[in-house]
């Protein structure tokens, strides 16, 4: 047991709010995107038909693409630094993900000291940011041009648009119960969705190299 007391800061309002946004967005999305695919009336009532569902679709679709980007454009500097770390894999993310961080009851061994973002983080880090990508540029055609693309791009949008929402959804869910379920890391979801706080003993357990710059600059 630590003997670190305190909470450190790990994530910012603007942060948070925008985790917020796009979370909130994503399920809209998901939710009125899973009735359209299967032609289930009962979710598309829950918007009050199915053409008020296919408005919700869009506009949060459309707040989905913005909301990052002006995040980016106000905090391009933390941003810049975000990416720097997901794309920064050392020996010790090697070895996190060769027991993935003691996550899995079945795997066993040494779990290094990890960044402010664990090896998992990192690429799930990298997996949403390609995969809102797709979503995005395929998502818009099929809005905005669905009536002068050839009919085979039109068809490649949806293809690629539908399995890219099913990997989404799926890392997702895991993410959401790895952040606010799983007994050993379930914190997180306080940290980046409540007060953006995290206990210092957790932080200098699981990320003990990002916490050890805090201690420097302290």
């Amino acid at each position: 047991m630590s003997d670190i007391q305190g909470k450190v800061l790990k994530h910012g309002e603007q942060t948070r709010t925008m985790h917020w946004i796009h979370l909130i967005c994503f399920l809209l999305l998901g939710l009125t995107g899973i009735g359209f695919y299967f032609d289930l009336n009962g979710i598309s009532n829950i918007f009050g038909g199915a053409a008020n569902a296919s408005l919700v679709h869009r506009w949060a679709g459309v707040v989905f693409a913005a909301g990052p980007a002006i995040y980016i454009l106000l905090n391009f500097e933390r941003f810049a630094k975000f990416i720097d770390t997901i794309s920064t894999f050392t020996k010790n993310d090697i070895q996190w993900l060769k027991t993935m961080g003691g996550y899995l009851p079945f795997l066993h061994g040494y779990v290094p000291p990890q960044d402010k973002y664990n090896a998992g983080q990192k690429l799930l880090g990298w997996l949403v940011i390609m995969g809102c990508i797709l979503l995005v540029i395929t998502g818009f055609p099929m809005w905005l041009w669905r009536g002068i693309l050839p009919a085979v791009l039109l068809k490649l949008c949806y293809t690629i648009h539908f399995w890219d929402a099913v990997v989404m959804i799926l890392a997702i869910g895991g993410h959401f119960f790895l952040a606010a379920i799983h007994p050993k890391s379930r914190v997180e979801f306080g940290s980046m969705m409540l007060d953006g706080y995290v206990d210092a003993a957790f932080s200098s357990e699981h990320n003990g190299n990002w916490f050890a710059t805090l201690e420097k600059r302290a």
